[in-house]
């Protein structure tokens, strides 16, 4: 269980839409009204329930008082863009096009030349069996210079 990053309600972090990721590589996920939000802001057709959406989430963040520099950032650009986008959308200007453009670059195959293959499997094996061996060296290497110290310490100091 985490909370939100934006209104910091309880949430299952492993079904949780992630917003971002932190500099240390940590997931910081919404919870789904949130979620819900932030997708009416990108993909609405609704100028009104863009705007809506807007409110709800800025008063999320308000109340969530995240202190987050990035999550603040990143809502502030993005509730900026939902208000262009709401205005433009009004005004009859927007291009839906570039929605269905976005959404087609999301997608993303998994060709047959980036499964991994037999060679690969032994490669990395190989490579398991290297490594091992190495680090039972290292360690035996390790012990014996570590007792080696202590006994001359002992013997220098004590003797």
């Amino acid at each position: 269980m985490g909370k939100c990053c934006i209104c910091k309600k309880e949430i299952d972090s492993n079904t949780a839409t992630i917003l971002f990721m932190s500099g240390a590589g940590i997931p910081r996920c919404i919870c789904e009204e949130c979620d819900k939000n932030v997708e009416t802001m990108t993909a609405g057709r609704d100028p009104d329930a863009i705007i809506t959406s807007c409110r709800e989430l800025a008063g999320a963040l308000e109340r969530g008082e995240t202190g987050e520099e990035r999550v603040i950032m990143l809502v502030g650009e993005m509730l900026g863009a939902a208000k262009e986008r709401a205005d433009k959308i009004r005004a009859g200007e927007y291009d839906f096009s570039l929605d269905e453009a976005a959404d087609e670059g999301e997608e993303f195959e998994l060709t047959d030349d980036m499964l991994e293959t037999e060679e690969d499997r032994a490669l990395d094996e190989k490579e398991a069996r290297v490594n091992k061996i190495l680090d039972t060296v290292t360690s035996w290497t390790m012990g014996i210079a570590l007792v080696a110290a202590v006994v001359f310490f002992i013997i220098k100091f004590v003797l």
